[in-house]
């Protein structure tokens, strides 16, 4: 078994409420197989699950429990798009390309719609986008251009339809997208696995990685007590990879974000937020929230590269950026009260675009959807299975991004400057919207 991270200290509130299995198998034994998966969380459980489903032999190997990183820690947010902004994106690949990209995480999006709608799971529809800053004309022109160019609607709200329903001076107007949605986002890693299981494919938890090697034209990966031999191997380790994937590793940044949810808060909650959708602020590392349990607020945002991992210390500086929003929910000494506070890692590449692709003959990465993998994870794990199926390329589109270095001991800091820079830019469009 994996030694225990500092993430783990508490439960979050998604496994407070979760009916989780006990632990699964350990893996103790050599197996042999056709594709070896490393990593439960979303990218391994829907590759697995689309290797299932074309009847193709597969194992799901995981240094802890299904769900536990990044896959089942996130906000429950779920809508099209990547953590790269679009417009670097048509910078990048240019405008074509850049709309078989929208198109490809329109298509990871309905992927986890039709999971959680055959299982009957709780899906709560629309995502608000408010805008900090006074910004009519950016937001009416991006409002056009989504459903112009990517045929994508939209819809737009002026600052006091915005204010009636989030009951905060901090935001102007806003961007709605009905078809987005939230949801459990644990739930959906545990209806996964169970898909897994009626289908005959086994997930080793508690079976770490330990290393791994070729051998003729298979791969042999290590665990603590067994060993995988397979035709393919696809590493889907996401933020919380260590040096044994080796090549991989060297080529993301684990970034740590942060989640609160309070205590039930009953009706002046519901004064300060006269809404169900979930609220993302157009911020690179803004706010995030929704109400969850009817009177929660489950709340996340900040992005670190040195992350907090004591969970009084993050209720502590979550609380107090909630309060910074919504002063009206702070008690007489300016603070919210926290029932659940936890962190968590991404895995971010430098160019913000996930790391898809070959590594070697026969070695797959599907990693780093950089905080946007609801919908993404899922289409990269379908492409990979693609590829180890013959069925398309479709993954040669992210050739165009690669593995780049992730600067080493120097790529934390780098990341740290630049969003405080980005920071720094997000205060001055607000401040200079009072006046």
């Amino acid at each position: 078994m994996a030694s225990p991270l500092a993430f783990e200290t508490d439960s979050t509130w998604y496994e407070s409420r979760a009916d989780r299995p006990p632990s699964g198998e350990t893996l103790n034994r050599e197996v042999e197989t056709e594709t070896c998966i490393v990593g439960a969380g979303l990218a391994g459980l829907y590759l697995a699950r689309e290797l299932a489903e074309r009847k193709r032999e597969a194992v799901v190997i995981e240094a802890r429990r299904v769900g536990l990183g990044a896959s089942g820690r996130h906000g429950g947010f779920c809508g099209p798009g990547w953590a790269c902004e679009g417009e670097k994106i048509e910078n990048r690949v240019g405008l074509e390309k850049a709309k078989t990209f929208f198109n490809l995480s329109l298509e990871g999006f309905q992927m986890v719609r039709e999971v959680l709608e055959s299982a009957k799971a709780p899906m709560t529809p629309g995502i608000l986008h408010p805008s900090t800053y006074n910004n009519p004309h950016g937001l009416q022109k991006d409002l056009e251009r989504m459903a112009q160019v990517y045929r994508y609607e939209l819809d737009y709200m002026e600052t006091d339809a915005v204010r009636n329903v989030l009951d905060t001076e901090k935001y102007y107007q806003a961007l709605r997208d009905p078809r987005a949605f939230h949801f459990d986002a644990l739930e959906l890693c545990l209806i996964l696995a169970e898909i897994l299981k009626s289908a005959g494919v086994p997930v080793y938890e508690n079976s770490s990685m330990t290393a791994f090697h070729k051998t003729g034209t298979d791969w042999v990966l290590k665990t603590g007590q067994g060993s995988v031999r397979c035709r393919n191997l696809v590493f889907c380790c996401g933020g919380y990879g260590g040096k044994e994937f080796r090549k991989l590793r060297r080529a993301f940044l684990p970034i740590t974000t942060y989640i609160i949810v309070t205590p039930p808060m009953g009706e002046p909650l519901k004064q300060c937020i006269g809404t169900s959708d979930g609220v993302s602020d157009e911020r690179r590392a803004g706010n995030y929230y929704r109400i969850v349990d009817g009177d929660r607020l489950l709340w996340g945002g900040d992005i670190t590269a040195f992350g907090e991992l004591h969970p009084q210390h993050i209720a502590r500086k979550m609380s107090q950026d909630l309060a910074g929003v919504y002063p009206q929910l702070a008690d007489h000494q300016g603070e919210i009260p926290v029932e659940y506070s936890w962190s968590g890692l991404m895995g971010y590449a430098r160019h913000l675009m996930p790391e898809i692709g070959p590594l070697d003959e026969g070695l797959w990465a599907c990693t780093s959807f950089g905080g946007h993998g609801a919908n993404t994870a899922p289409i990269g794990g379908r492409l990979v299975a693609e590829a180890i199926c013959s069925e398309s390329e479709r993954w040669n589109l992210f050739n165009a991004y690669g593995f780049p270095w992730n600067g080493g001991p120097l790529g934390p800091y780098a990341v740290e400057s630049v969003y405080r820079k980005m920071q720094l830019g997000d205060q001055w469009r607000a401040f200079r919207s009072r006046f």
